[in-house]
């Protein structure tokens, strides 16, 4: 365990709920417990460290890609995610 703290914002919850992925967002916030720094990188991390990222939950028979949008704030201790974002993701990136 590495001592981070991830939940999942209320609006998000309803969001997971209505798309049939509780679960798979669930998993997800566990292994953001583990692995608070995985996805990509949205711009440059803040002068205190905190960082936006995105990272996707592959689809499944019954869930939908998704892309998710969270928060990492490292300090102050302990360190905290919090997703704050899940939408359907379709798979095509523009660059």
């Amino acid at each position: 365990m590495s001592g981070v703290i991830a939940a999942v914002t209320g609006r998000v919850a309803q969001r997971a709920k209505g798309l049939g992925a509780e679960e798979a967002l669930e998993a997800l916030r566990q292994e953001l417990e583990r692995a608070p720094r995985l996805g990509v990188l949205l711009g440059l991390p803040q002068h205190d460290g905190t960082e936006v990222r995105k990272t996707r939950i592959e689809p499944r028979a019954d869930v939908p890609g998704l892309a998710v949008a969270y928060v990492y704030t490292p300090s102050p201790p302990p360190p905290t995610v919090a997703i704050v974002a899940v939408t359907p993701d379709d798979g095509i990136h523009s660059e």
